[in-house]
């Protein structure tokens, strides 16, 4: 294993001439915020690993440049967490991502296929995934850690290639690469501000306005307070203690008595904090939200009935074509696309109106919203069908 600044140099030359490499971490995540990562690994086409011991790594500049390279394309399964942990340690924005898991939807399989059943359907390669529950920060890691590490990047680059030779016979491979510039937005990979989103909080039920943004205030101070310890939110402030104080909201910093989730010892250590969110919260001094309402006119009658058919037409559609129909869209998606039917190309930003997807059936779909068009079943697939 590698951890120095040179040795890691030294990876990002060799990954940048070999054009394109398998990339993976192996972390644990139980008492933190932020997983601890124990391991990066590098799988390069000739079949040979490089693992980076993370934990001794002082300087992660070069692994920040490499990820921020778009010449040289780091393929990962399932990219968006180990990009977002990588983003965090190596500070360079991803581009040149290949997501094996997601590219694999176009081909006739899931996108949220696993990396053990992509290999045994594509390279005929089984993987031991007997270490999936390993501790990655302990050590010495023994020898079965170490290969089943190597091996989840071992074949990435024969797996991308298999992908894309597919992809090319189908004649998607443009589509793989229009899906993949996803994971080059750089707002991907930022924290959200606790203080501008509405906070997902078990058990909150209905709330009137005082009572949202003491919940808000709550658990923005609750959320900033478990980035800086580095510890889980739970360990701060518990979802059930936050339903209390928001409900039965005290009227003092002495009125604040313990409750499930929210004990003496850390009541004495905080009360103060916790009386200051909550009267912001009383006093309404919060931003305010995004505004996420929906474009477009407000629902008819006949809004949920368009719906039902939009979903059955691209679940027809792409299960025919052999597409996995979640890559086109979920149902919140679809619902915002065919509100929004009426808008100009320029006022929206969903996805099936932009993309391979408008050219897959969004296209179609919108003509066949404004009375275009028909809907049939296809004889040979037995599937709705989009026809002009």
């Amino acid at each position: 294993m590698i951890s120095s600044k040179d040795e890691l140099k030294n990876l990002a030359r060799e990954a940048a001439s070999a054009g394109a490499v398998g990339v993976d971490t192996e972390f644990v995540w139980s008492r933190t915020f932020y997983p601890t990562l124990g391991l990066v690994q590098v799988g390069f086409p000739d079949g040979h690993c490089v693992l980076i011991d993370a934990p001794q790594v002082e300087d992660w500049s070069p692994i920040g440049e490499l990820l921020s390279d778009p010449e040289t394309t780091k393929i990962l399964h399932d990219a968006q967490q180990d990009l977002k942990i990588l983003r965090r340690l190596c500070g360079g924005d991803p581009q040149g991502i290949f997501d094996t898991q997601l590219s694999c939807g176009f081909i006739g399989l899931s996108s949220t296929i696993s990396l053990s059943d992509a290999l045994k359907r594509l390279l005929r390669v089984r993987l031991d995934k007997t270490e999936t529950q390993s501790d990655w920060v302990a050590r010495p890691l023994t020898d079965a850690q170490l290969k089943y590490a190597e091996d989840d990047v071992r074949h990435s680059v024969d797996l991308m290639l298999e992908i894309t030779d597919r992809a090319e016979a189908l004649g998607r491979a443009e589509w793989i690469r229009d899906e993949m510039s996803f994971y080059d937005n750089p707002k991907l990979y930022r924290e959200p501000d606790p203080e501008t989103e509405m906070p997902r909080v078990r058990g909150s039920g209905a709330l009137n306005k005082r009572q949202r943004d003491v919940l808000r205030a709550l658990a923005s101070w609750r959320e900033s307070s478990a980035r800086r310890r580095n510890l889980p939110r739970g360990f701060i402030l518990s979802d059930e203690a936050i339903v209390a104080l928001t409900k039965n909201t005290p009227s003092s910093p002495e009125a604040i008595h313990p409750v499930k989730g929210l004990n003496k010892n850390n009541l004495d250590r905080n009360r103060e904090k916790i009386w200051k969110a909550i009267s912001r919260g009383v006093e309404g001094d919060l931003p305010e939200l995004p505004n996420t309402n929906q474009q477009g006119p407000s629902p008819d009658e006949g809004f949920e009935a368009r719906v039902d058919l939009a979903l059955a037409c691209i679940k027809g559609t792409s299960l025919a074509a052999g597409i996995d129909p979640a890559l086109v869209g979920n149902r919140s998606e679809i619902t915002e696309f065919v509100l929004e039917a009426g808008l100009e190309d320029g006022n929206s930003q969903n996805r099936l109106r932009n993309g391979w997807r408008s050219n897959f059936c969004g296209g179609r779909l919108r003509e066949l919203l404004h009375g275009k068009g028909s809907v049939l079943i296809d004889q040979e697939t037995n599937m709705p069908k989009l026809s002009d």
